[in-house]
């Protein structure tokens, strides 16, 4: 029998979705569950599979998405095959009603409410300016969480699809060979997870080495050996990635700190030289004073998206 108050939260990445379930007006999941999106057809399958391994009956649903809707269509951008309209899906699957929000616009919603926070550099957040987040996975996700009259409003974004370039020779020939076969660098396509498989294999076309696809994680393992194409391109990476946490900075002027989310950072924070990060993070001429004032911080909450769900949820 479903529950009037119980309400299923998920977050719905390219790779993995995770699923909780939540009394209306809390804020902690509970019943957490990651399930491989290559198991099922989309989450009309998805989703009564976790409810039924659950045993408990929710009434309506949160979901967090990573992609856009349009025309009434949600579509997953790092998931094809997976778009649906939300209250066809909230009748496949036995829910009143099923609310979708961009996924980065659920962990905005969930900064107010975790302090599973790494410092990355000086400075501390102020607890209500202007935030940003930000986030390397599968796909590239940025939101912004604004603090007006009392309350915190979320601006949701596809930042991660603006134009990005090299800043020295080396990194400009190696976004050459990017934009050659892909036709633009946006941020993304060098900050996301696949992002540094593309970059070691541009990396090894500039040095004339044999051009074969690693895995993100084989290309961090071979940086923790002493390899000099991976450490090379673990520190483009790194570098790119707080240019880009800059330009968000100030597009979003985040007294309140710049916050990293997604898969990538904290699998391979070890191989990161911090100061280099805030040194990149920081070079934003003629506002260096402005950006330096501007924490950054690394999100270590496991669910966090799940916490913005229901942090929605609870508002109706």
């Amino acid at each position: 029998m479903a529950r009037p108050d119980l309400v299923l939260v998920a977050d719905i990445g390219g790779t993995n979705s995770r699923f909780g379930l939540v009394d209306a007006g809390e804020i902690a999941p509970l019943g957490i569950t990651s399930v491989d999106n290559d198991r099922f057809a989309g989450l009309h399958e998805a989703i009564p599979h976790y409810i039924a391994e659950s045993g408990n009956k929710p009434v309506r649903a949160v979901l967090a998405i990573a992609g856009p809707m349009k025309d009434g269509t949600v579509h997953l951008t790092n998931r094809r095959g997976w778009s649906f309209k939300p209250e066809e899906l909230a009748q496949k699957v036995g829910l009143s009603r099923v609310d979708v929000v961009n996924d980065f616009a659920a962990l905005a919603e969930a900064l107010p409410y975790i302090d599973e926070l790494k410092p990355l550099g000086p400075g501390r957040p102020r607890p209500d300016a202007t935030k940003a987040v930000l986030g390397p996975g599968t796909g590239l996700g940025v939101a912004g969480l604004v603090h007006h009259g009392g309350k915190w409003i979320v601006v949701p974004s596809e930042a991660g699809h603006v134009e990005f370039g090299g800043m020295t020779p080396r990194e400009t020939e190696i976004y050459n060979v990017l934009r050659r076969g892909f036709g633009r660098v946006s941020a993304e396509l060098v900050v996301s997870g696949e992002g540094l498989e593309r970059l070691d294999m541009a990396v090894a076309e500039v040095d004339g080495e044999k051009v074969e696809h690693r895995e993100g994680s084989a290309i961090s393992d071979a940086a923790r050996n002493g390899e000099r194409r991976a450490r090379e391109v673990m520190d483009l990476f790194f570098d790119a990635l707080a240019r880009f946490a800059g330009d968000i900075a100030l597009t979003f002027v985040a007294r309140g700190g710049v916050y990293i989310g997604g898969g990538v950072l904290p699998k391979t924070l070890d191989l990161m030289d911090v100061a280099r990060f805030r040194k990149n993070f920081e070079a934003k001429r003629p506002h260096q004073k402005l950006v330096g004032d501007m924490a950054t911080v690394l999100i270590t909450a496991e669910t966090p998206a799940l916490t913005g769900c229901a942090a929605i949820a609870a508002r109706g």
